[in-house]
């Protein structure tokens, strides 16, 4: 059977059994959601998705590709 990516719960997408990277996603995505929680905004799937944006766009190199990556993961759960 096979599930779209909207149906796959974010522990699925955010699972341990993906590449190593995973790690530093689930870690941008950590800070984000703890980042938008501290200023007192909602940490909804797209404030986190604008947050990561955010931050990728101050990033370089290998960190930014790790913020495109955790932007790409983040967004599968509203497509």
């Amino acid at each position: 059977m096979r599930y779209s990516a909207n149906l796959l719960p974010l522990e699925f997408l955010l699972s341990s059994d993906k590449p190593a990277d995973m790690d530093d996603v689930h870690a941008v995505v950590g800070h984000a959601v703890s980042s938008l929680l501290k200023s007192g905004q909602t940490a909804g799937i797209l404030e986190i998705i604008a947050f990561l944006q955010s931050q990728q766009a101050r990033s370089f190199n290998g960190q930014r590709e790790i913020y495109a990556k955790a932007v790409r993961v983040v967004t599968k759960l509203v497509n």
